[in-house]
């Protein structure tokens, strides 16, 4: 089914149901600065007085083809919010949320990507933009804490190298990344004035990035060779050095050039250590 279809679809099982209030679309559908493409989820909330009540309704999910797999997340208050989360054989998949009609008007403000599509309570419209999704300015204690956690993990991915801990030492080489592209995703904020949203996985940021960059970052992803993982933790802290300058000297940050320096020849070190 195709996602105008989907959605006609719900809209019309909404209607039907006194219960349901008001019936929002979220995410990349109601995005006005990406280009369609056949792989975006529908995303949807319905607004209801009664969620349990709604939610042991599940005679939807069947309606909208047939399903490959489905999940339900767990919540720690289900007397406001439940969410289906389905994905069909035919490759559509529909992520929907059952809340409170007294959650409305804090989801719109906190997502910005929302439109208002079937409503019997006569709320104003919204229009929809990715403003709550575009990176957001550093404060200096988010840069501390970005800085400080990646070069304390970097000595951890040096000890598994040492213990010969494989999955160890690629689990910290992944700390070090999220990190790195924090810091990455700060320069590129610095650079169109806060102004983009790169995405959730940051691929965005392949638009804002020379090529050079884009390709140092790709290819910190290692393989699980002891000579690639070492190779990957030098790239890393070489990179994360250069960004992280970058967004102390926009930011007006302290950057520690000592300690980042201490902590490289601790690691050479103890990399090249016999014990």
């Amino acid at each position: 089914m195709k996602p105008e279809q989907i959605i006609e679809q719900l809209t019309a099982f909404a209607k039907e149901r006194e219960h349901i209030r008001t019936v929002v679309l979220n995410g990349s559908l109601v995005n006005p600065n990406i280009r369609p493409d056949p792989y975006q989820d529908v995303d949807l909330a319905f607004y209801v007085e009664d969620v349990r009540a709604v939610a042991a309704d599940r005679s939807w999910i069947d309606t909208c083809g047939e399903v490959l797999i489905m999940q339900t997340p767990d919540t720690a208050d289900s007397g406001r919010h439940i969410t289906f989360l389905v994905q069909y054989v035919d490759g559509h998949r529909i992520d929907l949320t059952i809340r409170s009609v007294g959650q409305l008007e804090t989801m719109l403000e906190a997502d910005s990507l929302s439109q208002i599509i079937f409503d019997r309570d006569h709320h104003p419209s919204v229009t929809p933009s990715d403003n709550t999704y575009r990176v957001t300015r550093p404060s200096a204690d988010e840069y501390a804490a970005c800085w400080n956690e990646f070069w304390w993990v970097s000595i951890y991915v040096v000890k598994g190298i040492k213990r010969h801990q494989v999955l160890y030492e690629l689990d910290h080489l992944d700390i070090m990344r999220n990190m790195l592209r924090q810091m990455m995703e700060w320069n590129i904020g610095y650079a169109t004035n806060f102004s983009v949203n790169l995405g959730k996985s940051g691929d965005g940021m392949r638009d804002h990035l020379p090529e050079e960059l884009w390709e140092m970052l790709t290819a910190t992803y290692a393989s699980a060779e002891l000579s690639a993982i070492e190779d990957t933790h030098d790239r890393l802290q070489s990179l994360f050095f250069f960004c992280a300058q970058r967004v102390a000297e926009q930011g007006d940050f302290v950057f520690r050039e000592e300690e980042a320096r201490r902590v490289r020849a601790a690691c050479a070190t103890l990399r090249h250590s016999n014990d």
